[in-house]
């Protein structure tokens, strides 16, 4: 097995206790506004793959909104966590299963609407993740991946951490600066935070780069957007985000955010 896979098949997320009940408010401020953007195209009775469910967190949600949502992962740990979540909150219009986004076992057309946040960039080979998913929707997928030109990105592949200040901020903040200035410099498709250790890449993009890739693969890109907007450090008063998430879509915003949602369509549709 690729040695990528072979992390995120034994990797569990913990992203319930690490982001949706962060004691930081600017971390917990960036997810919920990147689980909003993508609840916002689903609708009620809609069949839903969520493709890289992590522990669950916007599946439950879009089944809280009356979809027929249906989760997978490549983790284990990961599944298994999903199930005890929709068991303690009695959520029964939502399954979860061990899945390969590269080789998903699902029929062409399955699903009404895939979604995917902050997943693709973890995949040996995003091109076969990205066909994967259009192939088992109907027509449209909402795909969000991270952003190589947001302050907050900068901090993250500078080795920081965005909410959180402290004597590592002042360097982290200025090196993921340089190190995308290099990669714009070299014609890299982005830079590399190095998720999990040298082995495992997870590279925030150009937004350019991923139209390019949409195009490449054959599919349509409708719209996109910052998928959470955000600015490093700054956690005393987080009421402003709501304000920057607002205008997500304006030209001088969605190339800024930490990360970017991308609405894709087949051509056929």
């Amino acid at each position: 097995m690729n040695i990528i896979k072979q992390f995120y098949t034994r990797h569990a997320d913990t992203i319930t206790e690490k982001r949706v009940q962060s004691p930081y408010p600017l971390r917990r401020c960036v997810h919920e506004a990147q689980y909003e953007a993508v609840l916002a195209y689903v609708v009620p009775g809609m069949r839903v793959l969520d493709a890289g469910c992590g522990e669950g967190t916007l599946s439950l949600r879009m089944a809280e909104r009356g979809a027929q949502v249906t989760g997978v992962d490549i983790s284990q740990p990961n599944i298994t966590a999903c199930k005890r979540y929709a068991r303690d909150a009695h959520i029964e219009t939502v399954t979860f299963q061990v899945e390969d986004l590269e080789s998903l076992s699902f029929a062409d057309n399955s699903f009404d609407l895939v979604v995917s946040s902050h997943v693709l960039e973890h995949l040996p080979d995003f091109d076969k993740g990205l066909q994967e998913i259009m192939r088992v929707t109907t027509c449209r997928a909402v795909v969000a991946i991270p952003t190589a030109l947001s302050a907050c990105s900068w901090v993250q592949v500078g080795h920081g951490w965005f909410y959180l200040k402290g004597i590592r901020s002042f360097i982290a903040f200025p090196w993921g600066i340089l190190r995308t200035l290099w990669a714009l410099v070299r014609g890299a498709d982005g830079v590399d935070e190095t998720y999990g250790g040298a082995d495992v890449p997870h590279l925030f993009r150009f937004p350019w780069i991923m139209k390019r890739t949409i195009q490449k693969c054959g599919f349509r890109l409708i719209e996109y957007k910052a998928d959470s907007v955000c600015i490093p450090y700054i956690d005393r008063n987080v009421s402003w985000i709501a304000w920057l998430n607002a205008h997500r879509h304006a030209a001088i915003i969605r190339d800024c955010g930490y990360g970017t949602l991308y609405v894709i369509e087949k051509d056929a549709c």
